[in-house]
Order: structure tokens, then sequence, then C-alpha cells
């Protein structure tokens, strides 16, 4: 076997469980060491070998660790990744990376000041929808394109419990940056930065506090037309990936 990364896992919830404990603990090239978990302790059950902290503090601060997820809420993500670095961590972010460009370029910056990686998980890279689509492009069968149609929708007309995601007054909440990210990863992964941005954000459910749905217009050369849409509110899903091009 050859070198293994340690790594610490900075919350237990859904996201831990489901998303990111059973890939490190399965794959031969990571050593699935620690968690944090305030309150009820339950990766004792799943990972006995693996060990529980009551505080992100004492997670960062163990030794053995080569690499956090942090998979913490949104509004945490710039304020955990630059305590893990400077405490010489590598880490993985889920998405959204940070809340701004400023806060991105001064963790990137710190990452390689410290000669750390800071890495950002885009999981949905990886789905069939998305591969097909992406094969399908790269086999040239639908000749030059036109437009290009991503989609990432849900229905869920009333406001959701985390508070995180549906009040404005925390950092990077809202539909925009919940689900944003993996569209525009998937666009710029296909086709590269656009040359223009242009986008359309909106509140359609009672009370909402937050976009719930959004509209985004990437223009590329050669009359390529990306076009990036979410909503709460389709209850009959339409299609995720629709790509137009002069051959069909």
């Amino acid at each position: 076997m050859g070198i293994q990364i340690n790594v610490g896992l900075m919350a237990y919830g859904m996201s831990g469980k489901v998303f990111h404990a059973p890939f490190v603990h399965l794959n031969d090239g990571f050593n699935f060491v620690a968690v944090t978990e305030r309150s009820t302790k339950q990766v004792e059950k799943d990972y006995p070998d693996v060990k529980s902290y009551d505080t992100i503090e004492e997670l960062i601060a163990d030794e053995n660790i080569d690499l956090i997820i942090i998979n913490t809420p949104n509004y945490t993500h710039y304020e955990y990744a630059k305590k893990c670095l400077q405490a010489g961590k590598h880490i993985l972010v889920e998405k959204p990376f940070t809340a701004t460009v400023a806060q991105a370029k001064e963790l990137f910056a710190l990452a390689n000041e410290k000669g750390k990686k800071a890495l950002v998980y885009q999981n949905r890279r990886f789905d069939s929808g998305f591969k097909l689509t992406k094969e399908v492009i790269d086999s040239g069968k639908l000749g030059k394109l036109t437009e290009v149609h991503f989609r990432y929708d849900r229905y869920r007309n009333e406001i959701g419990p985390k508070v995180f995601k549906e009040d404005s007054a925390y950092e990077a909440s809202g539909l925009q940056y919940d689900l944003g990210p993996h569209l525009l990863d998937q666009a710029i992964a296909l086709f590269g930065k656009p040359t223009k941005v242009s986008k359309t954000l909106a509140r359609y459910r009672k009370n909402s506090k937050v976009d719930d749905y959004f509209f985004i217009h990437l223009s590329y050369p050669n009359q390529v037309n990306v076009y990036l849409t979410s909503t709460m509110l389709a209850a009959d899903i339409p299609p995720a990936f629709v790509v137009n091009g002069m051959m069909g």
C-alpha cells in the first residue's frame, strides 16, 4: 500500500454520512481518522476506529490529520477553511467554496503560502447524466452547438428548516449558492470560461427571504449559448440536460 492521506471530516450529518465518509473509508489512498460531532455520537456505530471530537477546534488541532473536509453550513466555509490552512492542513471544501471571490482568492493565496492544497468538492461532475451529455458533445454527432440547457429543479413550496440557506442574513444563502455551483461547475468543465455572464434571481415562495429561482446565461465564442436554470417550484421536473446543435 502506498502513502495514505489521513482525513478529518468536519461534520457527520447527512452530507458526511452519504457524500464523504463511505468514499474516504473505501479508498485505499485515504485513512479516515476523525470527525466532529457536537452532540449525538453516531460515527462509532458506522466506523468504530474513527475518533469523534466535540469541537472543530479539536479536529483542526489533531496533528495526525493531513486533510480536512469542510462540509459545514455555507456561511462558515471561509472561516473554517482559513483556520485549517493556518494549521497546516490541506482542505476539501463543499460548494459553495466561499461567499465572495475575494474570500476565495485569499484562501488560495494562503494555501500557496503554506504549501497546501485547497480544493472544491464537485461531485456532480460524476453524475451519469452529465457524463453521458459530455460523451455526446465530445462525439461531435450534434455538429456545431447552438444552445445548451442545464437544470437542477425541486418542488419545495414552503420555507425549509435550514435557516442558513433560507435567511439572507447568512452569507451564501439562497438557491444560487445552494445549487448554482453544481450547474456552473458542469458548464465550465465542458466549455471553459464564458465571455459574458448575465443572471436573473427571483423569490416566489411566500415569505421567502432568499432567491428560490435563478436563470444564468453564459455566452461563448461562435454563438454558443449555455443556460442554467433552477427553481424550487417545479412539480413536474423537466430534463436536466438539453443540448442542441446544427445536426440535432
